[in-house]
């Protein structure tokens, strides 16, 4: 029973047309189960890692609902509301029995709601020096995404205190955070092109004059999540190499490598992909970089990276010599190998059965709830009938009656809060 609740971790069933697409009909919201089965499933650290992972993604989806209900659902005494949502999260993040992987995942969920009210919490976890590296990052990390000046303080703060403490990863969390916020701050993309006209030494000409910059494939975010730094317009007008370059330069402000990141998820394709997977096992600057170039590659879900995401898991764990890599590196890149079972099976099995034994809890827990979801669809999928032309998105036991690709946990944390997506139906 335990087994096939950790199976639901990444078996999201979302055809591939909607998944790729910019837009998508919001018109049509799947329900998720009642709001007590996710809070008795989250207040039980007991339950599975799988169970919990699905409730906390059911939760995000039952946020997004509260939005687009008419005024009969919200007066129904069954409807959550979002702070009843807010407080389940908050209060599984609070929680240190549910272990750094789940709680760190509370707090990705939080980030992505985008809502003020999450913050307090975040920051209680984030100020709290005696709690997880990886749990802090994230709640740092969560808070740039909602983005609330509010927050400010407190992200400078713990920058500071990380930087005599020597908490690199936190530091460097906070920093990225408050780089994307002043960005914000001082008018995001349209200070890109100021400052860009200025390098171009076009002064003369004022802002009317100047036609928008030119919109290219990094500048669109196929995915829609809301992420720590934006893609760089000048980017736009640079080959695949040259971001590269920038990407791989590690004298280069973090932030703006950042922003050379995801200027390559977005523009896609095995070229961008190839010159990501080069930086994850070749940099030696920072494990955070490294941890986020991973989940872009689980996000990209290109063949390519398969080998070094393997590498990047055979460095052991971190070592106090420096040998090794950081928990929340080896973790990400877990994940993105089980967002690629569907496109090279053998060689990521392989490689994550190698790691079911890990001596990091982090890793190893990854690992297995990776393949037992992808073994699960594996066993699913065979034998489905072809593909249909067809835009509704049905669930039925979780298989699309027409068209069955699966999308990954990588995928379903990337995914907007737009889109709606028919899901494995979980037993709570």
């Amino acid at each position: 029973y335990q087994l096939a609740l950790l199976l639901v971790l990444i078996s999201i069933n979302f055809p591939k047309k909607y998944r790729d697409s910019k837009k998508l009909s919001t018109e049509k919201m799947w329900t998720p189960p009642p709001i007590e089965s996710l809070r008795d499933a989250i207040e039980s650290p007991s339950n599975p890692i799988g169970m919990r992972m699905r409730a906390a993604y059911f939760l995000r989806q039952a946020y997004e609902n509260t939005g687009n209900m008419d005024n009969e659902a919200k007066e129904s005494e069954n409807s959550p509301t979002k702070s009843d949502i807010i407080k389940i999260l908050g209060d599984g993040l609070s929680d240190k029995n549910h272990g750094s992987l789940m709680r760190h995942e509370f707090a990705y969920v939080m980030g992505q709601l985008r809502d003020v009210n999450c913050a307090p919490v975040l920051e209680q976890i984030l100020c709290d020096s005696s709690d997880c590296v990886m749990v802090r990052h994230e709640c740092a990390e969560a808070l740039g995404a909602i983005g609330s000046i509010s927050s400010i303080p407190t992200l400078k703060n713990v920058m500071e205190d990380s930087k005599e403490q020597n908490y690199e990863e936190i530091y460097q969390t906070c920093k990225i955070a408050l780089d994307f916020l002043s960005w914000k701050n001082k008018g995001g993309y349209n200070s890109d092109k100021k400052q860009n006209t200025l390098e171009c030494n076009d002064e003369k000409k004022n802002e009317e004059d100047n036609p928008p910059m030119m919109v290219c494939a990094c500048m669109l975010n196929p995915y829609s999540s809301t992420d720590p730094a934006p893609p760089h317009p000048k980017h736009a007008n640079l080959s695949t190499g040259e971001i590269g370059k920038i990407l791989k330069d590690e004298s280069e402000d973090l932030f703006e490598r950042y922003r050379a990141m995801f200027s390559l998820r977005n523009r896609g394709g095995e070229e961008a992909a190839k010159e990501l997977s080069e930086a994850l096992v070749t940099d030696k600057s920072s494990a955070l970089f490294r941890h986020e170039v991973a989940y872009v590659l689980g996000q990209m879900q290109q063949p390519i990276s398969v080998e070094y995401l393997g590498i990047c898991l055979r460095k052991g764990m971190r070592r106090n010599d420096g040998s090794g890599e950081h928990e929340m590196v080896r973790h990400e890149a877990a994940e993105a190998l089980g967002s690629l079972m569907e496109y090279r099976w053998e060689e990521s099995e392989s490689i994550l059965k190698e790691f079911l034994e890990d001596e990091d809890i982090v890793v190893k827990e990854s690992c297995m709830v990776a393949l037992d979801a992808a073994d699960y669809w594996n066993v699913i999928n065979t034998d489905t009938s072809d593909a249909k032309d067809d835009h509704s998105i049905d669930c039925h036991d979780g298989i699309d009656e027409h068209e069955n690709e699966i999308i990954s946990f990588g995928k379903q944390k990337a995914a907007s809060d737009g889109m709606r997506k028919s899901v494995l139906n979980n037993h709570f």
